[in-house]
């Protein structure tokens, strides 16, 4: 695919009410530095919003006025109209500038480019490996370890699961907190190992939201799995994980359904591979019914 084309389709992923820089369409597309040719090829988009709005004149919108200067500056030289109809256009969708300024407030709608957030906890006795997509965003954490979003259900199916008490894992302590000294110490006991498919994303919004996750850099699953010679399960907990795994194992058309599990080689040892339902609360199932799902892991 050439390089305007593959700009054009990562502007195309960006949300009204967001922006990016010109850099990170170069990183989002795998041309790190390339921010002056980004640059160049939008400057010749064949596929321009129109200024009058009526953008059904196209069979195809790239709106790169979505795309602003590494500091937030709209584009001096902005190809479809220069920087009043730049600005214009993005204040039309809601995006805010600094005050007495020409400067995206890139705080409030800006894309974020970030790596893990954490190391894989991989106890040697590991035998499940848990991985989900890619943490929430660290203001909604409350701990830092995996599935820290106090809303995020998976630490009270396991206190369901092993102790008959969804709440097994609060804190007493700290309100809407979980207790990470005892969820670390249950994890070492039972041999679950923990991290993500992902192991740096673009939020294309920033909420915890799959469905504006774009995965840059796929983890390594195989040297996870070289730290852990027992671990021969390993779990998805919810579809972008899922998703992502299959590519990660050379399966992309083929995953386990949920609940499900499926068998196979993985680098040279036999992995068994259960998919499990989100465990957000954004996923429409009630608790006790996710936990009947994960249950079916335990006898592994």
């Amino acid at each position: 695919m050439e390089f305007a084309e593959r700009v054009y389709r990562a502007v195309e992923r960006i949300p009204k009410g967001m922006v990016a820089t010109y850099g990170q369409i170069a990183e989002l597309i795998g041309c790190p530095g390339g921010a002056r040719a980004v640059g160049n090829a939008l400057h010749i988009n064949p596929y321009a919003p129109h200024d009058d709005g009526n953008d059904s004149k196209h069979t195809r919108t790239v709106p790169c006025h979505r795309v602003v200067a590494a500091d937030g500056n709209v584009a001096d030289n902005f190809g479809c109209g220069g920087p009043a109809v730049h600005r214009r256009r993005l204040e039309s969708e809601g995006v805010t500038f600094l005050p007495g300024t020409d400067r995206v407030d890139l705080t409030r709608h800006g894309i974020i480019i970030e790596s893990h957030p954490l190391e894989p906890f991989l106890p040697q006795n590991g035998q499940i490996l848990f991985l989900g997509s890619f943490p929430p965003p660290k203001f909604r954490w409350s701990m830092d370890f995996f599935y820290p979003n106090w809303v995020n259900d998976f630490w009270r199916i396991q206190g369901l699961l092993h102790f008959g008490d969804p709440h097994h894992f609060e804190s007493v302590t700290e309100a809407k907190h979980f207790d990470r000294a005892r969820i670390i110490d249950f994890c070492n006991t039972k041999g679950l190992a923990f991290f993500d498919t992902a192991s740096k994303v673009c939020r294309l919004k920033g909420n915890a939201s799959d469905e504006f996750l774009e995965i840059l850099e796929p983890s390594n699953v195989q040297q996870m799995l070289s730290v852990m010679p027992y671990c021969k399960t390993i779990v998805t907990t919810g579809g972008k994980s899922t998703e992502e795994l299959g590519k990660i194992l050379g399966t992309p058309d083929t995953s386990p359904d949920i609940g499900g599990y499926m068998d196979l080689e993985c680098h040279g040892r036999s992995i068994r591979w259960w998919r499990m339902p989100s465990s957000s609360r954004a996923y429409p199932m009630p608790l006790a019914r996710k936990a009947g799902y994960y249950g079916r892991i335990i006898p592994e």
